[in-house]
């Protein structure tokens, strides 16, 4: 049975190392990122370095990348959401600084279309949507919820909802639902994932030379180097 995985690849830890999980299981993968105005740049520069890797490791079932340009659809959201994040509105309701509405629910239903076109017109039999969910760290997370369209239970909701399709067998696929952090770097290491090449942080700092580094103060930053740090000291023992 020919399968086809898409994954929205951001270029960081987690959706790179879903990109290596179903390259080694055998899944061709067509990945997909998005381009909707974020100032966070570094990311989309990581996912051209991990693409190049893996395309080379795997040029076989690394069938395509594309990116979708949403930058002048959610232009007409930009001044309105940057007034409710600047006046601390956003994170009041979410309890998260950097949360964007609907983000991955939105990823989610265009990697499905770009799915089941791919898997029309090159005859696959069935689809997989790469979501890269995993246990978050109390750690770095604290007392914060989960974004709420990155948990098992919108994993499962979507994947109810997908059943609905009569034309395509469309299935999401969350491999690391049941990992922690740490079990992720883990399986990272294990699939040859270039971990000093992804990027996970929110809030880079610019330097006047144009370089730029990971904050190491954001949600993301902090529970990425506790399970990198916990992972060397878990292969050591």
């Amino acid at each position: 049975m020919k399968k086809l995985a898409i994954i929205s690849l951001s270029g960081g830890l987690d959706s790179s190392t879903l990109l290596a999980h179903a390259l080694a299981s055998g899944k061709d993968v067509f990945t997909v990122g998005f381009k909707y105005g974020q100032a966070n740049f570094p990311e989309l520069q990581a996912r051209k370095e991990i693409i190049e890797h893996f395309s080379k490791l795997y040029p076989e079932n690394y069938i395509g990348d594309v990116v979708f340009n949403l930058e002048e659809t959610m232009n007409i959201f930009t001044s309105t959401f940057q007034m409710l994040r600047d006046s601390n509105k956003i994170k009041e309701e979410s309890n998260h600084k950097f949360y964007t509405p609907s983000r991955n629910l939105l990823f989610g239903v265009m990697s499905t279309v770009l799915g089941e076109t791919i898997a029309l017109a090159k005859d696959y039999e069935k689809i997989y949507i790469g979501l890269g969910i995993h246990k978050h760290s109390e750690e770095a997370y604290g007392a914060h919820k989960d974004y709420w369209d990155i948990t098992p239970k919108f994993a499962k909701r979507f994947k109810k909802l997908l059943k609905l399709n009569d034309v395509k067998k469309v299935n999401v696929y969350t491999p690391f639902v049941k990992y922690t952090k740490t079990e992720v770097v883990q399986r990272a290491l294990e699939l040859e994932v270039p971990i000093d090449k992804t990027w996970t942080c929110y809030s880079p700092v610019f330097n006047e030379d144009l370089t730029y580094s990971a904050c190491n103060e954001c949600e993301a930053c902090i529970e990425r180097n506790l399970a990198i740090e916990n992972a060397k000291r878990d292969s050591i023992k």
